[in-house]
């Protein structure tokens, strides 16, 4: 893993078998970023899990694939959960035979390389206790 900060952004380079998470957090905790935007992350996951949130149940529907896919898009943004850097991801992702997959990360190893851009923010992300989930708030 390679990581540069340059202003305002933040680029991290993720090397293959590296725990997705584990890496992004370490440099987040590391450089004490808790506020920001995923501009973008490409590159291919293996073994990963993603989820859906079912509405009519409140809690997601997950499903874990071994296979290499390629990261295709990615968005989301990071806040404060807890006093810790927390990462809300959403990743489209396509397989071997091309075929789209997609939702909620949850977890992922690197598979390859994933390039990924952060844009850090000066207002505070949080989040705060809610009844079913714990949505995003601002201070």
């Amino acid at each position: 893993m390679i990581y540069r900060v340059d202003g305002e952004f933040l680029f991290i380079r993720m090397d293959d078998g590296e725990d997705f998470y584990e890496t992004l957090y370490s440099i987040l905790k590391k450089e004490r970023i808790s506020s920001g935007i995923v501009i973008n992350a490409i590159g291919m996951l293996k073994d990963f899990e993603i989820g859906w949130f079912n509405v009519e149940k409140m809690e997601y529907e997950k499903e874990k694939i071994s296979v290499p896919h390629e990261l295709v898009s990615t968005n989301g943004n990071i806040s404060d959960k807890d006093g810790e850097p927390f990462a809300h991801l959403h990743v489209a992702l396509a397989g071997p035979a091309r075929n789209i997959v997609g939702g909620h990360l949850f977890s992922a190893t690197v598979c390859n390389t994933v390039e990924m851009f952060i844009k850090k923010l000066d207002i505070e992300l949080y989040r705060k206790e809610g009844k079913t989930f714990r949505p995003l708030d601002v201070r």
